[in-house]
């Protein structure tokens, strides 16, 4: 099976390295005008793009580029993109992969009161090493107090600047005062690790894991974490991905095999593209070995083998985080706690100028697929509603991870240890600023860029 799956991928990348780079029919347009590319970009989007046949019929070729792309895109896509690589200022921008911290811009129902919360900070990052972490307040960015009126603007600065500012601001009586500046210079962000801890609570072993995201190779990675929680004999499992974004299938396949211990040759995905895509299903070994980053054995000698697993989610949680969750389900207790997810039910694959001399320097992210589970459930644009609400924001100020007084923690280790009283302890403890609503998530306005990719 597997030297079968092996050679079904080859001949894929085969076909999609002579569809790209040796067009029968070359357009007839000067190599490097915006109709050359133009013309690549429809002809890729006719062929692979999942709602290939609402591409419009007139178009005018001569556009640049992205917005040649953009124009082209289906009303319901949220998340297809392109890039080129040798032009920064094309590539997606965040705050995380700016300074290394996320927020979230929040306000008392009459909008007299405006502040950010620093909701997570990436481990040697510009943001923690001057001094920025999780709970902090912030005030004013560049120095600019935040409001109502300027907060989506002020966020716009710090995604299009190399340099930043913020005031860092402490609660008295209900108002802010500021107690220090915090500078900003944009900097290199490294992968960051899996945050893993064991609680001992009451007779019971609970895990905790914080997965940031599905980079190639974090399954890898995480067989030591396993590995150690095994080792321990746990009682149950708490996965935090209330901020992961999602990322490689093939990533997310190997976490939940490490898991469930499912047997290599379990259902676990299946895609379903255009007329030209089909339908297609993946077990589980397939989809965690697509990547070459590990062989599925290694998974399965290192399993949880659990039968229910609680997963903490948020309005960032996407893509593969989401595929995660949804395609456990056939297989585990999966319980939901937290907020409702992004809604990301769709995968994409690069398109590019496969050519030894390449002549088009763009890259294509589109949505080429829709996802659904061994049962066939799928469909969660819309987002994946918890099984208990949980907003972390009721109780400021954010505690840093992993902390038994974190609301979304404190829920999971209630349910594990069958005591809903705690249910009255932790709203008894909500924050005494009366119904903040959020202005702006720099984790949430950035998710659209973090694609669910499939390996080729």
């Amino acid at each position: 099976m597997k030297q079968v799956y092996q050679l079904l991928n080859l001949i894929i990348f085969l076909f999609v390295v002579q569809f790209l780079g040796c067009k029968k029919d070359p357009p007839s347009y000067p190599v490097g005008s915006n109709a050359y590319v133009n013309s690549w970009i429809l002809d890729s989007l006719r062929r692979y793009y999942l709602w290939n046949e609402s591409l419009p019929k007139k178009i005018n070729m001569d556009q640049e580029p992205q917005l040649f792309f953009k124009s082209l895109l289906h009303a319901n896509d949220r998340f297809s993109y392109m890039v080129n690589p040798g032009d920064p200022g094309s590539l997606p921008k965040s705050n995380r992969n700016q300074f290394g911290f996320d927020y979230s811009t929040l306000s008392t129902a009459d909008g007299k009161l405006v502040f950010a919360v620093v909701k997570y900070v990436y481990e040697d990052s510009p943001a923690s090493r001057n001094g920025l972490k999780r709970g902090d307040y912030i005030s004013k960015i560049n120095g600019q107090q935040l409001t109502t009126a300027n907060a989506a603007e002020l966020q716009k600065q710090l995604l299009t600047a190399e340099k930043g500012r913020l005031t860092l601001a402490a609660f008295e009586n209900n108002s802010l005062k500021d107690i220090r500046t915090v500078e900003l210079n944009k900097g290199m962000l490294l992968e960051q690790p899996i945050l893993r801890e064991t609680f001992r609570l009451n007779a019971k072993t609970i895990a905790y894991l914080y997965i940031n995201d599905f980079s190639p190779g974090i399954a890898q990675s995480a067989i030591s974490d396993f590995t150690v929680l095994k080792n321990e004999n746990i009682d149950a499992l708490v996965l935090d991905l209330r901020y992961n974004p999602g990322g490689q299938v093939a990533e997310a396949a190997g976490i939940a095999g490490l898991i469930s211990g499912l047997p290599d040759d379990t259902p676990f995905i299946t895609y379903t593209g255009n007329k030209n895509g089909g339908r297609k299903t993946e077990s589980i070994g397939q989809s965690a070995s697509s990547d070459g980053t590990l062989q599925y054995k290694q998974i399965v000698e290192n399993s949880l083998k659990l039968k229910q697993v609680y997963i903490l989610t948020g309005t960032t949680t996407a893509s593969a985080a989401e595929v995660l969750i949804n395609n456990l389900k056939p297989y585990v207790n999966v319980v939901t706690i937290g907020e409702k997810t992004r809604g990301k039910d769709e995968a994409s694959f690069v398109i590019k100028d496969m050519q030894p001399l390449k002549t088009v320097p763009w890259e294509m992210h589109p949505i080429i697929y829709k996802l659904s589970n061994a049962l066939g459930a799928g469909d969660y644009a819309n987002g994946i509603l918890p099984q208990y609400d949980v907003n972390e924001l009721e109780a400021l100020p954010l505690k840093v991870l992993p902390s038994l007084d974190d609301p979304l923690i404190q829920h999971a280790i209630a349910l594990i240890e069958g005591n809903r009283s705690q249910d009255k302890q932790r709203a008894s403890k909500r924050s005494p600023l009366n119904s903040l609503r959020i202005l702006t998530d720099s984790r949430r306005e950035q998710t659209d860029q973090d694609m669910l990719h499939l390996s080729n």
